[in-house]
């Protein structure tokens, strides 16, 4: 065998094991949400890097809340040890349009929910139908 095919196995092996590494990284990553258990809807939402993430919908005026009572930072979630961000809301039966809200203000809709509507803006959000 030639050097140069010994390389090029060297190489190509290398390349499957990086590309190996990226999906597993991907699926540990991937988290179920929203998850609606016993009245409770469960946002879930992973960014280990995010400073704030928040759940901005219909329900809590897009997550701009009522400055005037003082509330700021609306549908703010907490961030467990593995980077994955996690709320729970109780929302009555209905349908409610969302995103998620990075660092106060990057829009995104939700990428484990496969429902999407108009948001009011003419973008996009994700559907959330509570029965």
């Amino acid at each position: 065998m030639k050097v140069s095919e010994v390389f090029r196995i060297i190489i190509a092996a290398s390349v499957l094991l990086l590309a190996a590494g990226s999906c597993s990284r991907y699926l540990e990553k991937t988290v179920e949400s929203p998850v609606l258990e016993g009245g409770m809807v469960e946002f879930r939402y992973p960014s280990p890097s995010a400073r704030t993430v928040q759940v901005a919908g219909d329900w809590n005026n897009w997550g701009a809340g009522d400055s005037e009572q003082g509330e700021v930072l609306v549908g703010l979630m907490g961030r467990d040890k593995s980077g994955v961000w996690n709320l729970a809301q109780e929302l009555p039966p209905g349908r409610y349009r969302y995103y998620f809200l990075l660092n106060e203000t990057q829009r995104i809709i939700d990428p484990a929910n496969p429902r999407v509507a108009d948001d009011p803006w003419g973008g996009k959000a994700s559907l959330l139908i509570v029965p």
